[in-house]
């Protein structure tokens, strides 16, 4: 016997999952007591392996209840064990007592049904004592109230009429607007140069003896222009000293102004210093040549002052589509990044997703729904969980034992099941296993029998400095104290602490086993809480 137990605690480390007798449907109301009007909610729940697939029937009427929605199907998978979950909200507007009769659903190629439930429906009691009592009131005109809820309805058309219409009222004064600004936009220094120039021309002073001030106003406007466009000090400067800068003067893009031209100036210049200083009348054809010798220097600037704005504009916009190429070229290396680690990932969960580990951690990630449900043959152990334990397939790993003792164990055992709940992530550890002899035990030996159990199983997992402390319980033994040992997933040493419970007697053993990292305080609530739910239930 002492073989036995020990091999199967060999068997509750390399365990592998078998699904339950599925598939399962069940039905369940909120209350079975409403009022008129009121809503109850019927909650369907379909218990089946991964691969079923579950058609839940949508409904605008369910017998003699009126069906007002129907919520999404919740899905809750707990290895093996998928757990489908559909809400219909039914209400009925008699008083009496109602059936809600059983409900059809698909599951793979068969059809389930529900079992029926019985609902009372009360009617609502008015008590008149307590309630005052008021005059009816008086006759209201109702073609009145047509009238002005006509009226009302007609006024909010106007106020949409009246909107719609400011939309092309608005879009004309923003054009309006627009052509405004465009044409009191402040011209150009060229563009003020060349309205001057044609003013002039149009005046004709010399033909009203008026020469020195045709060259004065001449001379004046070229230095406006060089002042504005050129940025020197023109009008500060005498003719020579202005005649001297333009020579030296370089524009941006490296060019000079012409030397023919500015020989043409020094001219205009000369001859505008007698007219205005020595009064000089020269000829209309000397007057119309160094009219159009001022424009022509003028023509030649603005040309250098286009090209450096249109070198700038171009270079701007070459920095510009380059920062642009930049951008596209970084949002399709990102892209690319993006898509091959998305592949990677995805090839990657993939594959996880086939690993036992993988599809543990994630179910053990998922926030604790602590249920209830009972355990093994009768006597049956019922406890209250964080998440269902798992039930294993314990004739696989009792194959690896001994031949000797894959003969000898049928005659010893009359059932075995274990179910476990191993938390990675959490790092706790609930156990359940059950055991049923064929041959009664002697008394006597239960409780020696329960200490081997444990030893056994903290042996199997290497632990060391091992502390136990035992108690008497109605109806068993609790075992609890605490020791050193690896812990899988990080691989380190940890002293454990740990609390059991044995239900046993001559013909079967129930143990129940937790265990946590020792000082974690939020998991020794977790397993004295689940534990401590623990109770044997005999037929």
């Amino acid at each position: 016997m002492k073989k036995f137990l020990y091999i199967l605690i060999l068997t509750s480390i390399n365990l592998a999952a078998f699904g339950q007798s599925l598939p399962k449907l069940s039905a369940s109301i909120d209350t079975t007591q409403m009022r008129i009007g009121e809503q109850i909610k019927l909650h369907i729940t379909a218990q089946t392996d991964s691969l079923s697939f579950v058609d839940f029937p949508e409904l605008s009427d369910l017998g003699d209840w009126e069906v007002v929605k129907s919520s999404n199907v919740d899905t809750l998978l707990k290895k093996p064990v998928r757990t489908l979950q559909k809400i219909y909200f039914l209400t009925q507007w008699d008083s009496g007592h109602y059936v809600v009769p059983p409900l059809d659903v698909k599951i793979n190629d068969s059809i389930l049904h529900t079992d029926s439930l019985r609902v009372q429906v009360q009617s609502v009691k008015v008590d008149t004592t307590k309630q005052a009592l008021y005059d009816y009131k008086e006759l209201v005109n109702a073609q009145g109230n047509v009238a002005s809820k006509k009226a009302e309805s007609s006024s909010k058309w106007w106020w949409l009429l009246s909107l719609l219409l400011l939309i092309p009222l608005v879009w004309y004064l923003l054009k309006k607007r627009r052509e405004y600004i465009e044409k009191h936009k402040p011209p150009t220094p060229y563009e003020q140069v060349r309205l001057a120039f044609d003013k002039l021309q149009k005046q004709r002073l010399w033909d009203k003896d008026k020469v020195d001030e045709h060259y004065l106003h001449l001379t004046d406007t070229l230095k406006d222009y060089l002042e504005n466009e050129l940025h020197l000090s023109a009008k500060e400067k005498i003719s020579s000293q202005l005649w001297q800068e333009l020579k030296n003067y370089k524009f941006v893009n490296g060019k000079y102004l012409p030397d023919d031209l500015l020989n043409r100036l020094q001219d205009v210049f000369h001859r505008a210093d007698l007219a205005k200083f020595a009064k000089l009348k020269p000829n209309e054809s000397d007057i119309d040549y160094d009219f159009h010798t001022i424009e022509d220097l003028v023509d030649d600037a603005h040309q250098n002052i286009q090209e450096i704005l249109d070198a700038k504009a171009a270079e701007e916009a070459e920095k510009l589509a380059k920062r642009r190429r930049k951008k596209r070229v970084l949002y399709i290396s990102l892209a690319s990044v993006l898509l091959i680690l998305l592949a990677i990932g995805g090839i990657g969960y993939y594959f996880l997703q086939k690993s036992e580990l993988t599809k543990n951690v994630a179910e053990n990630i998922s926030k604790a729904e602590w249920v209830y449900s009972e355990y093994g043959a009768s006597p049956s152990v019922g406890m209250t969980t964080p998440h269902i334990l798992h039930a294993y397939d314990t004739e696989e790993a009792l194959s690896q034992a001994d031949p000797k003792l894959q003969k000898t164990l049928p005659k010893l055992l009359e059932e075995l099941s274990i179910y476990t709940d191993v938390n990675v992530v959490k790092q706790y550890v609930i156990i359940n296993m059950n055991v049923n002899f064929k041959q009664a035990i002697d008394s006597s030996k239960i409780e020696s029998m329960n200490q081997f159990v444990l030893q056994g199983m903290l042996q199997q997992i290497k632990a060391e400095n091992i502390k136990i402390e035992q108690q008497n319980t109605e109806g068993g033994m609790r075992y609890y104290g605490t020791f050193d040992a690896i812990v899988p997933g990080i691989n380190k040493k940890e002293r454990i602490a740990f609390d059991s419970y044995f239900f046993d007697d001559k013909d079967y053993l129930r143990m129940v086993f937790g265990a946590y990292i020792y000082g974690n305080e939020k998991n020794k609530e977790l397993v004295n809480r689940a534990l401590s739910s623990a109770e044997l239930i005999k037929d």
